[in-house]
């Protein structure tokens, strides 16, 4: 089950040129957000899609943006007006007030006709006196242009939604198909927020491959797609009644590790503390799951989180928990720290580390709610520690967790399992588009271990197109496949080219 590396990289090298080929000369929009701010897609990314600190605020802000290097967005500051034009714009006393949920002195100025439409775009004129109020003049009744609506009812006037895909090509010497080239995933996202005081986000699962089920004496797939079916889907109630707490609903990811799943550089591997499974049970790190969450960002630094998630077919419910601290760099508000240029340059200067922490308990297994059915359920926890440190254009990300699971085969013969899996990356800047990194991990997950060393080169020729490229080593010692099969040692090495867009 070896393979020497001088058979992988002509695959690699082949897959890389028709990729290029493929993606670099096509895809040249941008994504959602950039639309919405106008900003470029670095101000939020390293290589897309790995977010820096200014994304990772942006997130904790429930897609508000902030400015960045900014201390927090701040209404702009207007000339003071002539008594009479201000005057002017007052609204009236009656009922005829415009009534909306976006700011009230552009909607005032609305319906005075101090501002008209260019571009699809609002910008203000002279003040004039606002026109008699008639059954056919009153905003409600007047036909004017769309985008009135839109601010009255404080939604986005650009639809808010974007692409993105994945292509995908791998050379395996232990498969029984050795290069696979394919369109791994196209998924439909949307994100934003409604008056700065509920945020949303989703994402459509369109096609994701699978595998083929070709047969020796069929070559037609009978089913080449996995599902189709929504990733994440929730809102979020920022400052709820006032407070710093955000009231998050639907189904999402929980907020455990401090890195989601589709925050890496990599474009296949996820991180093991987060992706490994146990068993018979399916239960991920980072698997969405239909939860409520609060969260909160106290003293700008420190991040605190804790949710309940609503397991179909169990009566139980399941919680988490996360607390993170940031040190140095910008804080959690986008704010960056204070400067002095009078002092000696420091390490302390350029360093930047956050810490993290989280616990999630559950359960799964046969639903147990189904009459004449014994219930085969496992109980489970999984406790982990994250570190990421910045340090000018090194980055270094450690994840670990440890888990037990008390009968993680679903079997009415319990045996429990420990788990303990850990992950170090190093990453290093050659320039702002190229970055690469090193991993290392450690995987028991109580059927053997397994030690994974993988080195990525991403490279984005756009800003909302990586190219990856990246090799994986790894090694079993000792594994079974299955709960049954007998313990084995062996070798995988797979070299694969990965191409993510976004529009």
């Amino acid at each position: 089950m070896k393979l020497s590396l001088n058979k992988i990289m002509p695959g690699i090298l082949f897959n890389a040129l028709l990729l290029l080929l493929l993606v670099s000369t096509n895809a040249q929009a941008i994504p959602a957000f950039t639309r919405a701010h106008k900003v470029e897609c670095s101000t939020c990314h390293t290589v897309y899609p790995e977010l820096n600190e200014y994304g990772e605020a942006f997130l904790k802000s429930s897609y508000v943006y902030f400015g960045k290097g900014g201390k927090s967005a701040k209404p702009k500051e207007t000339a003071p007006q002539p008594a009479k034009a201000a005057a002017a714009l007052k609204p009236a006393a009656s009922g005829a007030d415009i009534k909306g949920a976006g700011d009230a002195d552009t909607l005032n100025k609305l319906k005075a006709g101090a501002m008209r439409a260019t571009d699809g775009s609002y910008e203000e004129t002279a003040a004039v006196s606002p026109p008699p109020q008639t059954e056919e003049s009153h905003p409600a009744k007047a036909a004017g242009p769309k985008a009135e609506g839109l601010l009255l009812a404080a939604i986005p006037e650009q639809l808010p939604i974007s692409f993105s895909g994945s292509l995908h090509g791998s050379y395996n010497g232990n498969a029984v198909n050795e290069f696979d080239f394919s369109s791994r995933a196209f998924k439909l996202n949307a994100g934003g927020n409604f008056s700065d005081t509920i945020g949303f986000f989703g994402t459509y699962l369109i096609y994701t491959e699978n595998a083929a089920n070709i047969s020796n004496t069929s070559q037609t797939p009978t089913n080449m797609t996995q599902k189709n079916d929504i990733g994440e889907l929730f809102l979020i109630w920022r400052h709820a009644l006032g407070t710093p707490i955000n009231l998050k609903i639907g189904r999402l990811q929980p907020k455990l590790g401090l890195w989601k799943s589709n925050n890496k550089l990599s474009v296949t591997n996820s991180l093991a503390p987060y992706s490994y499974t146990v068993g018979q049970s399916v239960f991920r790190i980072e698997q969405p799951q239909d939860a409520l969450e609060a969260n909160a960002v106290l003293a700008n630094r420190l991040f605190l989180a804790g949710g309940v998630v609503n397991r179909k077919h169990q009566n139980a419910k399941e919680g988490y928990g996360h607390i993170s601290y940031k040190f140095g760099g910008a804080d959690f508000n986008a704010n960056e720290p204070d400067i002095d240029l009078n002092k000696d340059e420091s390490i302390f200067d350029f360093l930047t580390v956050t810490v993290g922490g989280y616990g999630y308990f559950g359960t799964n297994g046969t639903p147990n709610t189904t009459a004449g059915v014994s219930p085969t359920q496992n109980k489970f926890y999984r406790t982990g520690l994250d570190l990421d440190l910045l340090y000018k254009l090194f980055r270094v990300k450690l994840a670990g967790v440890m888990g037990r699971d008390d009968n993680p085969e679903l079997s009415l013969t319990k045996k429990a399992v420990k788990s303990y899996v850990a992950a170090v990356e190093g990453q290093y800047s050659f320039l702002q588009n190229l970055i690469g990194s090193l991993r290392f991990e450690y995987q028991d997950d109580g059927r053997g271990y397994v030690r994974r060393y993988i080195p990525t080169l991403g490279y984005t020729p756009l800003e909302n197109v990586k190219v990856a490229v990246e090799y994986k080593h790894e090694i079993a010692t000792s594994y079974r496949l299955t709960s049954t099969s007998p313990a084995q040692d062996f070798t995988n090495r797979i070299g694969t080219l990965g191409v993510t867009f976004s529009f």
